[in-house]
C-alpha cells in the first residue's frame, strides 16, 4: 500500500510537471486515471488511460505510458502473476517500453526500472516453478531467458552469472535425480549435463554440480554393475566392464573436485569409495572405507 501511495505519488508530480506538454482535457484524464489507480480501481481505469495513450496530445508523453503500465499492473498481480503467458504482462512492458523511448525525466525512470525489475523477479519465480513444479525445462528457460532480458532493460549492466550458476545449478539437480532414477531416460540426462556444463562455463569447482555430474556417471556404472550375467559371453563381459571401468573414471574427476574442497562431504567420501571398488582399487577402496567408519557415513 505505501509503495502503491509513494508511486502516484510520483506520477502527480510527473503529470502536473507535463502539464505543458498536453492539453488540459487529456491532462484531466490522466489525472483522473492515476486517482482510479490510488483508489485502487484499476478496472475502471483502463478504459481512461487507454484513450489517453491513443489520444495525439497524450500519445506521445512518457507519463501516459508510465501510468498505464502500472495501471495495467495493479490487475496483473492479482490474476496472471504466476502465468508464464499473459496479455497483461506484455501491456504492461509494451508500455513501459514505449515510455522509455520517450526520454522520461529521472522520476518515471525509476518508476519505470522499478516496474521492469519486478516482472523480472517474478518471471525468475515462474522459472522455478515450472523447473520444481511442473519438469518443464523448456518453459522453465522461457520465463528465465524473459527474466534476464527485463533486467537488461532495467539494468543494462547487469552481471548475470550468479544467478546463471543458481538457475543451471537447480535445472542440473532436478534433471540428474530424475535420471539416477530411470537410466533409460535420456532426456533428462541430456538436459541435466548441458546444465552442469553451463554452471562450469562460469564455475568450474561448483560443488552441487560436480556432484551432480559425479553422480550420475557413478549411477550409471553401479547399474552396469548389477546387470552383469557372468554366464552371458566373455567379449559381452569384458566390454561391460570396460564401460564400468570408464563411468568410474569419469565419476572419478568430478566427486575429486567436491572432496578436495571438503573432505567431510559424505557424499563424496561414499561415493570415491563405490568408484575405487569399481575400479578394483583395493588400497584406495580401503582409505574411503576407513574415512567413512570414521565420520559414520554408512555404506552397503
Amino acid at each position: 500500500m505505501k509503495e502503491l501511495r509513494t508511486i502516484t505519488r510520483n506520477l502527480f508530480l510527473c503529470l502536473f510537471s507535463a502539464c505543458g506538454l498536453c492539453g488540459f482535457a487529456q491532462i484531466d484524464k490522466l489525472n483522473r486515471a492515476t486517482q482510479l489507480l490510488q483508489a485502487r480501481t484499476p478496472d475502471l481505469a483502463v478504459p481512461v488511460i487507454d484513450s489517453v495513450v491513443l489520444h495525439p496530445e497524450t500519445k506521445n508523453d512518457f507519463v501516459s505510458w508510465t501510468t498505464r503500465g502500472y495501471i495495467y499492473y495493479e490487475i496483473y498481480k492479482k490474476t496472471d502473476k504466476f502465468r508464464l503467458n499473459s496479455s497483461l504482462r506484455d501491456t504492461i512492458i509494451s508500455s513501459i517500453k514505449k515510455s522509455n523511448s520517450l526520454k522520461p525525466d529521472e522520476v518515471s525512470l525509476a518508476n519505470n526500472k522499478r516496474l521492469l525489475s519486478g516482472l523480472a523477479n517474478q518471471y525468475y519465480n515462474i522459472a522455478k516453478v515450472l523447473l520444481q513444479d511442473s519438469l518443464n525445462d523448456t518453459r522453465s528457460a522461457k520465463a528465465y531467458n524473459k527474466c534476464k532480458e527485463l533486467s537488461l532493460i532495467a539494468k543494462p549492466d547487469t552481471n548475470f552469472a550468479m544467478r546463471d550458476v543458481e538457475y543451471y545449478v537447480a535445472v542440473g539437480s532436478v534433471f540428474s535425480n530424475i535420471f539416477n532414477n530411470d537410466n533409460k531416460n535420456t532426456k533428462a540426462h541430456d538436459i541435466a549435463k548441458l546444465a552442469h556444463l553451463k554452471v562450469f562455463d562460469i564455475d568450474p569447482d561448483n560443488a552441487p554440480a560436480n556432484m551432480n555430474m559425479g553422480l550420475m556417471y557413478l549411477n550409471q556404472g553401479i547399474n552396469l554393475v548389477k546387470s552383469l550375467d557372468y554366464g552371458a559371453d566373455l567379449s559381452q563381459i569384458d566390454a561391460i566392464q570396460e564401460n564400468i571401468v570408464k563411468l568410474a573414471k569419469q565419476s572419478e574427476q568430478f566427486i575429486l573436485k567436491v572432496y578436495k574442497k571438503d573432505n567431510k562431504n559424505p557424499k563424496a567420501v561414499q561415493a570415491l569409495y563405490y568408484i575405487y571398488r569399481m575400479l578394483n582399487d583395493a588400497a584406495k577402496q580401503a582409505e574411503y572405507q576407513k574415512k567413512a567408519k570414521d565420520l559414520n557415513i554408512k555404506l552397503d
